[in-house]
């Protein structure tokens, strides 16, 4: 069983989110600086949309975040200790919302043969490739080890977690001590049951996709599609194989973009112009839509039940904020 968990560094930010297994540092998922090979950036798939409809917007994780931010900054204070808030500029807030965005973007297929013609899978303007943002509180690193081991402990306390097993999806936990562990039950409440049930909905792609992957008619899709991409001189087995072979373009650090992202353009072009010829991407997105709707139905409770701890977040945290200024 996978396990989710979130540490001192990486309890803040954007949250993780349904397909993933894991957390970045940030807090935001690992995939989320790629643009989707099945959509152009911006452009918000149905499969987008209702997972986000289910998880919630944009700007409330940022009020939520930012809520919890101030709340262990003043528990920290409290205690003697020092904790930047991180986000606060304005700067990258658009690319910041185009990976929010992104994390929910399904990667099923490509079958945009314009978008591919014209750019590929997206990765010559991969915005993950730009300086990630530095972490205000990196200077605990240099601080003498006695004081990092007490920061570290008025963040997460003694080490007590808030735990829960979800079978098909995951082992999820987060500290239950400590500033973080005081600021999520101050905003969410009850720490055993938020954890139950945000680990629902950060943890529902993956039931998921491993259907998906499984379906026999997902599956029987892939033959035709590999057939044709041979004939155009791709002899990838399947599709995860093509974009893969399009990122490894750009992995070398003396490499010419100029000439890599040309190749990236053949690869991608030859993806779509087979996944629509073969019907790939429409069995693939049929399977895909009636899996999603099955696990939204299996697991309808826990997301309703978050939904109601979301919604007195939020209100708790636009109260907090207004104090806060």
């Amino acid at each position: 069983m996978k396990r989710l968990s979130m540490s001192a560094s990486g309890i803040i930010g954007t949250a993780c989110v349904l397909l993933l297994a894991a957390c970045s540092h940030a807090g935001a998922s690992p995939g989320a600086a790629r643009p989707s090979p099945s959509a152009p950036a911006g452009q918000a798939t149905g499969a987008e949309v209702t997972f986000m409809a289910a998880y919630g917007s944009y700007d409330e994780q940022r009020i939520l975040d930012r809520a919890l931010q101030v709340k262990i900054a003043r528990c920290m204070a409290m205690n003697g200790f020092t904790y930047h808030l991180s986000g606060a500029g304005t700067s990258s807030s658009e690319m910041a919302r185009k990976q929010w965005g992104g994390q929910f973007r399904m990667d099923l297929t490509n079958d945009d043969v314009t978008k591919s013609r014209r750019e590929g899978y997206g990765f010559n303007r991969e915005p993950g490739r730009q300086a990630a943002p530095k972490d205000p509180n990196s200077f605990v690193s240099s601080l003498p080890p006695a004081r990092q081991q007490a920061w570290n402990r008025a963040m997460q306390g003694g080490g007590g977690r808030a735990e829960a097993n979800l079978p098909g999806i995951a082992r999820v936990a987060i500290p239950s001590q400590g500033c973080i562990g005081e600021a999520y039950n101050e905003l969410y409440g009850d720490l055993q049951t938020y954890i139950r049930v945000s680990g629902v909905m950060n943890g529902l792609g993956i039931p998921l996709k491993d259907r998906w992957e499984k379906d026999p008619q997902v599956v029987a899709a892939a033959e035709p599609w590999r057939r044709c991409m041979n004939s155009k001189g791709f002899p990838f087995k399947v599709w995860r194989d093509a974009v893969g072979a399009a990122v490894k373009l750009y992995e070398d650090k003396n490499a010419l973009r100029q000439k890599a992202h040309p190749e990236e353009i053949r690869i991608a072009t030859a993806d779509a112009e087979c996944s629509v010829q073969t019907g790939k991407s429409r069995v693939e997105r049929a399977r895909f839509a009636h899996y999603q709707q099955q696990v939204l139905e299996e697991w309808e409770p826990q997301i309703g039940q978050y939904k109601q701890i979301r919604e007195a977040a939020l209100t708790r945290a636009r109260v907090e904020l207004g104090s806060a200024h």
